[in-house]
């Protein structure tokens, strides 16, 4: 899809929690697509601009990746390795990995155990264990992990993932 006009996007972030329109998944994966592509940049840019007057301010790439998980019927597992190759390119973008967290883990009271999770939540798991800024700098997810029955540190998250992880 070409990069989507001001009246597409504004659309598509009226309707992301109202519509299984595949348009609107569409839109908002064009767009997320083109801020990280080199030849799409000045586009994204100069339609971020008009974006951010529209909306008083709001950044476009940033209400783009945390609206994915609100889209309504949507399989994100296709986009997860994708959005994995972002987020390993802009660690420090931690509504991403919040936004990858959300997509991929289901909310869960009880800790989650290594035979019970899948090859997509694995390599989720692997990524975002390796990567320091998040676990340092990001205040907030600690609770998104806990509310995912996920280990709310580092070092627990590593040793989930090989298997030396004492449950309670």
């Amino acid at each position: 899809m070409p990069l989507p006009s001001l009246k597409q996007t504004l659309y598509a972030f009226d309707n992301v929690k109202s519509s299984s329109d595949s348009e609107v998944a569409d839109c908002l994966i064009a767009l997320l697509r083109a801020s990280y592509n080199k030849q799409q940049q000045a586009a994204f840019d100069k339609l971020a601009d008009k974006y951010c007057d529209a909306i008083d301010g709001n950044d476009l790439q940033q209400d783009v990746v945390c609206a994915l998980p609100h889209l309504v019927g949507f399989d994100a597992s296709g986009l997860i390795p994708e959005l994995l190759g972002y987020f390993r390119s802009d660690c420090q973008f931690y509504e991403l990995a919040h936004a990858i967290i959300l997509l991929v883990f289901p909310r869960k009271r009880s800790a989650v155990a290594l035979d019970t999770l899948n090859d997509l939540q694995k390599a989720v798991l692997t990524e975002i264990a390796g990567s320091d800024p998040i676990w340092r700098s990001d205040g907030d997810f600690a609770t998104l992990l806990k509310r995912h029955g996920l280990p709310i540190t580092q070092s627990k998250t590593r040793q989930l993932l090989n298997g030396t992880l004492k449950q309670r």
